[in-house]
């Protein structure tokens, strides 16, 4: 069942909460703190953090917060954090880890087709001429996170039949001969197209397991129902 279009807003957390998350940590003894935020392009959130960031500092000179841009957002914000934090808990220092986002955050990507544009375009996550154009053309446009942080078109399609395979060629054209690869499939309120994706995708890439993982709701207040995506992080063993 497809919900009702609402008058959604959102708002990006405040820095006072940022403020009281980091000190809630340091005053437990935390020595250094890592936040990955979603891409500055798509929201205020990075401007909130750095903030509050610079406030704990003045509060606790000896301790260390580092803000740091994904440039993704969803499933592959998530792989990217996932993947420092195994890298902190596995003795890798806070720079090495740095670092390590540095290169990753172009390893990971968000492939996407919406059921309408209506719902970025109004938030202005995607440029007015992109609107124009599939509203005037009829046409499906598959999206993605540039290495910009902004949502773009990759690519069109003129069939919703041929959404999933346009999906899965773009994941297996940006991510040849990787080490190592996470993929999650994500959906609003489509949980039958998400289950076909899934499987296509275990046909066609080796694989053992996908997550299949419901977009947030600030996600669908920003795109409306139907939305249909992935998420992936190719590693290439590169430490």
């Amino acid at each position: 069942m497809r919900i009702e279009r609402l008058n959604v807003k959102t708002a990006a957390p405040s820095v006072g909460q940022y403020y009281q998350c980091f000190k809630t940590l340091l005053d437990q003894g935390v020595p250094e703190i890592l936040c990955l935020t979603l891409s500055a392009k798509l929201s205020s959130d990075i401007v909130s953090a750095t903030d509050a960031a610079e406030m704990v500092r003045e509060d606790y000179p000896d301790r260390r917060v580092v803000v740091y841009d994904t440039l993704r957002a969803a499933v592959p914000q998530g792989l990217l954090a996932v993947g420092a934090a195994r890298r902190l808990a596995a003795g890798k220092s806070l720079d090495e880890v740095v670092t390590w986002l540095k290169g990753a955050r172009f390893q990971s990507g968000l492939i996407a087709a919406l059921d309408s544009l209506d719902y970025l375009a109004q938030g202005g996550r995607i440029g007015k001429a992109a609107y124009l154009v599939g509203g005037a053309l009829q046409i499906i446009p598959i999206l993605k996170i540039n290495d910009e942080g902004v949502v773009a078109p990759a690519t069109i399609v003129r069939k919703k039949t041929s959404i999933l395979p346009t999906m899965v060629s773009m994941l297996q054209k940006q991510t040849p001969g990787f080490h190592d690869l996470q993929v999650a499939v994500m959906h609003a309120d489509d949980l039958e197209r998400a289950e076909a994706l899934k499987s296509l995708l275990l046909q066609t890439i080796p694989l053992t397991d996908i997550p299949i993982l419901e977009f947030t709701p600030v996600m669908g207040a920003h795109t409306g129902p139907g939305l249909l995506g992935l998420g992936f992080l190719r590693d290439d063993g590169v430490e």
